[in-house]
């Protein structure tokens, strides 16, 4: 932990004494963008992470944010709807806005802010059979889906484009992104009075699970704020809202808020902190990174490692273990193919049957192997071999590196 001056203002609740800084150095600003050369990829800006913890509130910010720096363009790709276990969350999470609406009946359209390439928007109106409407300035597409009962724009929503009644307002994955958090949660409860009183529906990151994990590859640039459970509530509270329900979802990793507008008004108050949890968070991941880098070292051997998985999580461990770095990262989603990680020259490669790899250990995130049943399903899928196999097969890189790779071993974010 660092000291960092005390005068920086939490954007929650507006409160200015904070802890003590937790500082990470040089990140890429942005981890889930396509970048087509090696050049382009190493040439990405860079900034320092500094995570401090608010005293009142306990929102957990970077308090060296700066939002123009990021591109969030029809390039930024961060979808994992070709992930197994993720599409099985999306399918529980719109099973849980249907439930919502059903009892009691609610009309009007779905809006989601913040519907990335609208995958989650589309499935929940499947479900519903509502309409919908979604932003993102991110989204690459065509403009409406579901025979016309969809429509997507390219840009920011306000509650000054809300203009008929809406059953339930969508908002995954977003507030992490918000340097503003306040004020964006205040405009989102004006959306919500616009669109007569809908039901709201938040998902984000749960950090209470990243201290206790110390999940160093959950912190990045794009990712201003970090929310423990405590803090989410608060802060939605302050902004006008009630909270219907709060769970832990997606192997907890996650936090998922149902809520609506409060009928009266009240004066929010705060409970003080007894703990912290960044300094839990500063303490635990130094072991794991210790730990982690350690296996990779040990196993690596002299084919190298790779990496299973190129959204941001997948980028940040590639930036933080570096000795010896991976030789590539592998991903099911062919909009990473042939794109290049952020701030290395290291290729995203299509994991397919006709691009196999071997790798003596499978690691999860965790820094453990993978139980045996479930290492034995993952090399079936993936194609992913042994070394010690008679005729072990080989990746084919040829997104601006030929030639063959024998990666002796993997970390797999799953």
């Amino acid at each position: 932990m660092t000291p960092l001056k005390s005068s920086h203002r939490c954007p929650g609740c507006g409160w200015t004494k904070v802890s003590k800084g937790w500082t990470v150095s040089s990140l890429p600003v942005v981890m889930n963008y396509r970048f087509r050369t090696p050049r382009e990829a190493i040439r990405v800006a860079r900034r320092d992470v500094s995570l401090v913890e608010c005293g009142r509130c306990g929102l957990i910010f970077n308090a060296t944010f700066d939002p123009s720096v990021i591109p969030y363009d029809d390039r930024y790709e961060n979808r994992q709807c070709y992930s197994e276990s993720f599409m099985r969350h999306l399918e529980e999470r719109s099973e849980a806005v249907h439930a919502a609406l059903r009892l009691p009946t609610r009309t009007g359209r779905v809006l989601e802010v913040g519907c990335g390439k609208g995958d989650f928007l589309k499935m929940v109106c499947k479900k519903t059979g509502r309409s919908g409407i979604g932003y993102d300035t991110s989204y690459e597409g065509p403009s409406k889906a579901l025979l016309g009962a969809v429509e997507f724009h390219t840009r920011y929503v306000s509650s000054a484009d809300i203009k008929e009644p809406l059953s339930a307002i969508l908002c995954r994955h977003v507030v992490e992104h918000i340097g503003s958090i306040g004020d964006f949660l205040g405009e989102l409860a004006r959306m919500a009075r616009a669109g007569g009183d809908p039901l709201v529906f938040l998902e984000t990151p749960d950090f209470g699970w990243i201290a206790e994990q110390g999940a160093f590859w959950d912190v990045f640039y794009e990712h201003c704020n970090y929310f423990s459970r405590a803090a989410l509530r608060d802060l939605c509270d302050r902004a006008g809202f009630t909270v219907i329900r709060h769970n832990a979802v997606f192997v907890r990793q996650y936090q998922w808020i149902e809520m609506r507008l409060r009928r009266r008004q009240k004066t929010p108050t705060y409970k003080r902190k007894s703990s912290s949890l960044l300094l839990t968070f500063a303490r635990c991941q130094q072991r794991q990174q210790s730990r982690l880098q350690k296996s990779v070292a040990e196993q690596a051997g002299p084919g190298g490692w790779g990496i299973w998985g190129a959204g941001a999580k997948g980028v940040a461990l590639c930036h933080a273990l570096k000795t010896p770095p991976p030789r590539a990262v592998i991903d099911s989603n062919p909009a990473k193919q042939g794109s290049f990680i952020p701030g290395t020259s290291i290729p995203g490669i299509l994991q397919s049957r006709n691009s196999t790899w071997c790798a003596s250990q499978i690691l999860t995130t965790k820094g453990r192997s993978l139980p045996p049943c479930a290492e034995a399903d993952l090399r079936r899928r993936f194609c992913i071999s042994r070394p010690d196999e008679t005729h072990p097969r080989h990746i084919e890189a040829d997104s601006g590196n030929p030639g063959r790779r024998t990666l002796a071993s993997a970390a797999a974010l799953l």
